[in-house]
């Protein structure tokens, strides 16, 4: 495999997302283009449990999770930290909060290609 195949080889990407069907999409695919993936984690609280455990680069966050807890203090507590993060929601971005309006947002249902543009893009930003 060359680079251009792998273009996360050696990225850790926390993902955050309820639905088990869309976590495993997410993981493989991720998988596929060589990152390594923390998670999936269902649960805000479930996020923080491995990010205590494992080092992240950026993370993948479902907006809404089970129950409609909402994935924002995960989002704020990245933000503190400077790590990078894409929001991924089947909700319009109208939903976000003013502060996570210009952060990176992927509609769901979503293409491959648009999930590994979305992380490059992001971690360029940061880095």
């Amino acid at each position: 495999m060359s680079a251009a195949d792998t273009p996360l080889a050696g990225r850790t990407i926390l993902v955050v997302e309820d639905n088990a069907h869309v976590a495993m999409e997410l993981t493989a695919i991720l998988a596929e283009v060589g990152a390594s993936v923390v998670g999936p984690a269902a649960s805000v609280q479930d996020a923080f449990e491995r990010m205590a455990e494992r080092r992240i680069e950026i993370a993948l966050l479902d907006v809404t999770l089970a129950n409609d807890e909402t994935v924002f203090p995960l989002a704020d507590a990245l933000a503190a930290q400077r790590i990078p993060f894409v929001f991924i929601s089947g909700q319009s971005s109208a939903v976000m909060p003013p502060r996570y309006r210009l952060r990176a947002f992927l509609n769901k249902p979503y293409l491959r290609g648009e999930v590994v543009q979305a992380v490059l893009e992001s971690l360029g930003k940061a880095g």
